[in-house]
């Protein structure tokens, strides 16, 4: 017989499991605003984590709630939003640089960092916007000053998702490309980053409270005398070439380098890659993610018998 279970139950053994991948506990807090519920009233979640911890489902550590009673995951995170804080300074910084750069027209903090976590061995990741018919030549741009005046170093400067501002819908919505979207942190372009938001407003199938709250520091300045140069020399034919032929050899690159781990259908996920996007995610982390998800999901329904959806529905509680 299936064990008894409130939905709001559910939907925070669902929050739980999903972190839970990652060894990160979570405060009442995150669980009260990360829940796929509308209502989201502090005492629902609060009777709903008291429940559940005495029926030893989860487990209270300190101030953090998790799937898996160790402490040391607690003494993790906090030195993880520790280094947080510092490193998100720095990203603020590269932010600014990377803005100057022509036909760079929106850019967000994505990755651990926009969740606000580092970890010993970090990299800075970036979501960036081009102008249509530009995005190649933009993220040839950066790779190519990445290479040269850092040495080719992904710590300060890790450039694996472009759209254009005419495309800005993301195809694949599952939870693990939602929860990406509504953590990500818009440093530069609030107006196209809320037009971003507004064409991917599937995630509220998710996380019905989310709602965008603009930029996360000051706009840098987008009227730099290199870029506007810069665009003005490649408005033309010539730059409609050379975005093409920079496609073409990158996608070749890829496709030399990393096919053969891959079957055609995984590697167009992995590096989905045409003239409106370029996505480079060579670990396949979506995948991965998302196994590691439905497996939690499994040990919660053979050891306690409760029923979860792998795909979370948007739920109302009176």
């Amino acid at each position: 017989m299936q064990m008894m279970t409130d939905p709001v139950d559910l939907v925070i053994l669902r929050t739980l499991a999903y972190y839970d991948i990652f060894k990160y506990p979570l405060t009442e807090e995150d669980i009260t605003e990360g829940c796929s519920m509308f209502d989201k009233s502090p005492e629902i979640c609060k009777k709903a984590l008291q429940r559940l911890t005495e029926r030893g489902i989860i487990f209270k550590l300190g101030n953090f709630y998790a799937l898996t009673n160790n402490h040391q995951h607690v003494k993790e995170r906090i030195a993880g939003n520790r280094r947080a804080e510092k490193w998100m300074k720095k990203a603020h910084r590269f932010s600014r640089l990377i803005a100057g750069f022509p036909y760079v027209r929106g850019i967000a903090l994505s990755g651990s960092l926009s969740k606000g976590f580092i970890g010993e061995d970090p990299d800075i990741d970036y979501f960036i916007i081009t102008e249509p018919n530009r995005l190649w030549l933009a993220r040839t741009l950066l790779v190519i000053f990445k290479k040269i005046f850092l040495l080719n170093s992904y710590k300060y400067f890790c450039i694996n998702y472009f759209i254009d501002t005419e495309n800005l819908e993301i195809e694949e919505k599952n939870l693990f490309t939602a929860t990406e979207l509504i953590t990500l942190k818009p440093v530069y372009g609030d107006e196209i980053t809320r037009k971003f938001f507004k064409n991917n407003h599937w995630i509220e199938n998710y996380f019905p409270n989310f709602r965008h709250n603009g930029m996360d520091a000051n706009e840098p300045d987008q009227t730099r005398t290199f870029k506007r140069i810069l665009e003005y020399l490649l408005n033309g034919k010539h730059g409609d070439w050379l975005d093409t032929r920079f496609m073409q050899i990158t996608i070749k690159h890829w496709a030399r380098k990393f096919k053969h781990r891959y079957t055609e259908e995984e590697f167009n996920l992995v590096f989905k890659s045409d003239k409106k996007i370029s996505k480079h995610h060579p670990q396949n982390f979506q995948k991965k993610v998302l196994r590691e998800y439905r497996k939690r999901l499994k040990v919660l329904k053979e050891k306690f018998d409760i029923e979860i959806d792998t795909e979370p529905a948007m739920t109302k509680f009176n």
